[in-house]
């Protein structure tokens, strides 16, 4: 029976794992997760072992509902009482308007107000209009996955049970861009075990490990 290690910085649904087998052509494989992100529910039933190493936690374990019979009790309605009306509050007095103001003061008001609004109104327009740029966009993202590869790949580094468990795996996998770094890193580490990017990949060195040597 083959084991692989998932490594990945997205959050995982439990059906994903079916699709692993699945794609993999093995319903008997050993499956480790390396993951940044915790699952979206309880996997617990899906996988060998799923390691959190990034910030979050795993989801707690359903609870099972034990249905609970409960005896029907008559229970009389109490007999309404008419409450006695009560003395509607005096109306608030009206504040008094603040005096508007006039002459020299009421241009400088005004123009303070056109400063304010425009000042205002370009500060909201231009940046939408860089922020949703395409090229601004790509790079934002690009940097985002840069910074998470190699955050993903210090953090798998710094653990020892994370290293012990894709030490024993057969195949790593790399699900996603941000766990592409390390997984290339892993490669070099360990150059006796396959590490690949996405399950296309590992179900042909799977395939290749099938075929008996001549």
């Amino acid at each position: 029976m083959s084991n692989v290690v998932l490594l990945s910085t997205r959050k995982l649904p439990p059906t994903y794992f079916d699709q692993v087998r699945e794609d993999l052509g093995d319903q008997n494989i050993t499956i480790d997760v390396v993951g940044w992100v915790a699952p979206s529910a309880w996997v617990a039933d899906k996988v060998n072992t799923f390691t959190l190493i990034g910030p979050g936690r795993m989801p707690a374990e359903p609870v099972v509902e034990e249905e609970v019979e409960v005896a029907e009790v008559e229970v009389a309605a109490p007999v309404a009482e008419e409450p006695a009306p009560k003395p509607e509050p005096a109306p608030a007095p009206a504040a008094a308007p603040k005096p508007r103001p006039t002459g020299a003061k009421r241009v400088v008001k005004a123009i303070e107000w056109r400063a304010r609004k425009a000042k205002k109104v370009a500060g909201r327009m231009l940046p939408k209009a860089i922020k949703t740029s395409a090229p601004v966009k790509f790079l934002r993202g690009q940097r985002a996955t840069s910074d998470l590869g190699k955050t993903y790949w210090e953090r798998v580094l710094s653990r020892r049970d994370v290293l012990s468990t894709i030490d024993q795996a057969d195949v790593v996998i790399a699900l996603d861009a941000g766990a592409i770094w390390a997984g290339w890193n892993l490669g070099q580490r360990k150059a006796s075990t396959p590490v690949v990017l996405g399950l296309p990949a590992a179900r042909r060195e799977l395939d290749m490990m099938k075929v008996p040597s001549t």
